[in-house]
């Protein structure tokens, strides 16, 4: 591992070959939402659409390599690692297998050097680079003073993914969401393959002291799971990946020959036939799917009836088949067990693969009150969005955020990828209704971070919408909660807020207009008379002091409307802003000074995330604190003020009663 320059950055670069004894494993895995119910109707729907590769292998240092490795280990912190894609090596002038971004040029003798895609064809043998991070602390064992074995564990973590070559799998037969390929690759017989055990709902309880349990049985046809084993060269690995990527995972299906013979040919069979005659016709039962392999071709079918020995197909078979070479092997539309899948090469050409699968036998045709493809079976890539709202008077903010792997768009605003994610939407019988916890990681232009340390003046809403991906574009949006940002949590960089639906409403007063002496309305309200910009004034920022959040101005002037005398506390209460879009601030002013030949200091009551320069042109606001003298001499405005200000502070109509609370004593 050596230090290297990576797009202008610091970065280290794994530049030890494996050995490839040990085998060198790689991990392809694709995030997936998956929902069974209780009759095994399932719906999986994709959290991304990109491979996320994890590299496993053992490399042996010698001689100066083992200082290098361990100068560098020391050296790490946070810079990104690099790693080569080992076993898609390509040669001179060659095309990669895999395609990515970035390459490395190496292996020839020569210093290693990157390389972005635009540069293809190379002139020096490379690899496809993996951009990342090193998923555990390496351990050399050492084997004598300058040689050590060290493993090593890598996991990409960057928006750099790789694609292996487009590989096209056979069509076959139709399914419920329309014609599904057929698996291409035949197991690897020295290893046993699991032909497929069958899977029932059927929920057993003891309750009581009875001999007999209690028994539940779910309707649902039987699932079969199966596992099989692979042996592939040359370009087959990065097939099978390929295969998995176009699956998108665990997510589509396909259709699987199961290892498993149904019967045996007991006549040859011509490719104009619509039958075909078997040992042993009742053992096919209602598995009616099956595919004929002579090693050389493999034809699905569906058998549509059975007459003893005779199975009768929807219509000529196409492909002409000897009885002795052939076998009639049953078939399952499947899917991958699992959203991983993992191949190690035991050489640069040679690799083995285990891998599961699973039935899916609801998705063979279409389900009474279901909808393949948008209430059961494969959904569309799915994506959450984060809309966060700050409604400052006069201007909204908006902050826009996914945590899909990469930028979306919807309705002309672009979704940042971003750290975000929440916890369930928890739903109450009580008027609070709705709260989520939403958690991110501090980072410039995040809005959560404005309440660590509190920075908000207004509030802090947020939407959490649920969208379908196609491409770079999110569709289909489905509100999932709309509330208030409240208290937030830091431990260290990272962020917990917790959301509620509806805050704002439950703390306002009720009834709205009360029976008192201050002002029922809001500075700038509708119901107040005023408007907001004919109660502007701009000044020139002479200095800012941190520590005491004074914000020193000169060239006070009222942008519009007659000058008047600004003394002392005249801002208090008010508010000022500066910047615009995702830069703006809006900040309270707690007390004001008197203005001194167009310059005048306003204490903040909260600091800046980024205060203003000096020159920065700032605007704001005075405020009022609701008394009717305030409303006559400072606004003029008495005709509109809210309240009563000759009621008394008591009720005349009562008399207080003052009772002795002594202890009485006998007369």
């Amino acid at each position: 591992m050596i230090p290297i320059t990576f797009i202008g950055n610091p970065a280290y670069l794994l530049d030890d070959a494996p050995d490839w004894i040990g085998g060198v494993r790689l991990d392809a895995a694709i995030p997936l939402y998956n929902e069974a119910g209780q009759t095994a109707i399932e719906t999986r729907r994709p959290l991304g659409d990109s491979l996320r590769l994890a590299l496993q292998y053992t490399v042996t240092l010698q001689g100066s390599s083992v200082p290098y490795f361990r100068n560098a280990l020391k050296g790490l912190t946070t810079e990104r690692v690099l790693c080569p894609l080992w076993p898609a090596w390509f040669d001179i002038g060659a095309t990669p297998l895999v395609t990515a971004l970035y390459y490395v040029c190496m292996g020839d003798g020569s210093a290693p050097a990157i390389h972005p895609a635009a540069d293809l064809p190379l002139a020096r043998p490379a690899y496809p680079l993996m951009v990342g991070r090193l998923s555990g602390l390496p351990d050399p064992a050492q084997i004598n003073d300058d040689s050590q074995i060290v493993t090593i564990n890598f996991t990409e973590n960057d928006a750099f993914p790789l694609v292996p070559a487009t590989f096209a799998a056979t069509n076959a037969l139709t399914a419920a969401n329309g014609t599904r390929p057929i698996f291409p690759w035949r197991p690897d017989w020295s290893t046993a393959p699991h032909s497929g055990a069958s899977e029932v709902n059927l929920e057993r309880r003891n309750i009581g002291n009875t001999r007999s349990t209690a028994d539940e049985y779910f309707a649902q046809p039987h699932r079969r799971t199966m596992a099989q084993s692979f042996t592939l060269s040359n370009g087959d690995p990065w097939n099978l990946i390929r295969f998995f990527l176009d699956m998108l995972g665990a997510q589509e299906n396909f259709w699987l020959p199961a290892s498993l013979s149904e019967a045996r040919l007991t006549a040859d069979v011509l490719n104009t036939d619509t039958t075909l005659t078997v040992d042993t016709g009742d053992a096919l039962s209602v598995n009616s799917f099956i595919v004929l392999d002579d090693l050389s071709n493999r034809v699905p079918v569906k058998v549509t009836g059975i007459a003893g020995a005779v199975w009768t197909l929807p219509g000529a078979i196409g492909t002409a088949f000897t009885a002795a070479q052939t076998r009639l092997e049953s078939l399952v539309l499947a899917r991958f067990d699992s959203p991983a899948i993992t191949i190690v090469w035991e050489n640069a050409d040679l690799a083995t693969a285990q891998v599961k699968f699973r039935e899916v036998p609801w998705e063979v045709a279409a389900v009474g009150g279901e909808t393949i493809g948008t209430t059961m079976g494969p959904l569309p890539a799915c994506a959450y969005l984060y809309r966060f709202t700050v409604n400052y008077p006069g201007a909204t903010q908006f902050w826009y955020f996914t945590d899909f792997e990469r930028n979306l768009t919807n309705g002309g605003h672009t979704y940042a990828t971003g750290p975000f994610e929440n916890d369930d939407i928890i739903e109450t019988a009580i008027l609070d209704r709705q709260s989520v916890a939403i958690r991110s990681r501090n980072f410039a232009g995040n809005p959560m971070s404005l309440s660590i340390p509190f920075q908000l003046e207004w509030p802090l809403l947020v939407n959490i919408y649920e969208a379908d991906v196609s491409g770079n574009t999110a569709i289909n949006l489905r509100s999932l909660f709309a509330g208030e940002i409240g208290p937030c949590e830091s431990e260290g960089p990272f962020i917990t807020g917790t959301a509620r639906s509806l805050s704002a409403i439950f703390d306002k007063q009720i009834p709205r207009r009360l029976l008192q002496t201050g002002c029922n309305w809001v500075l700038f309200e509708p119901a107040c008379g005023l408007l907001l910009a004919d109660w502007k004034w701009q000044g020139t920022v002479a200095a800012y002091n941190p520590a005491t959040l004074a914000l020193s101005l000169t060239g006070v002037a009222r942008v519009s409307g007659a000058g008047v005398t600004l003394t002392a506390h005249y801002f208090g209460a008010g508010f000022l802003y500066f910047g615009g879009g995702s830069a703006a601030q809006y900040r309270m002013i707690s007390d004001s000074t008197a203005a001194v030949a167009g310059a005048l200091t306003l204490s903040l009551s909260t600091a800046f995330a980024t205060a203003p320069g000096v020159g920065d042109v700032v605007s704001f606001h005075p405020g009022c604190d609701g008394q009717g003298v305030t409303c006559t001499n400072k606004f003029n405005n008495y005709a509109n003020f809210g309240s009563f200000p000759f009621m008394p502070i008591g009720n005349p109509s009562a008399i207080k009663v003052n009772q002795n609370a002594g202890q009485g004593g006998k007369k």
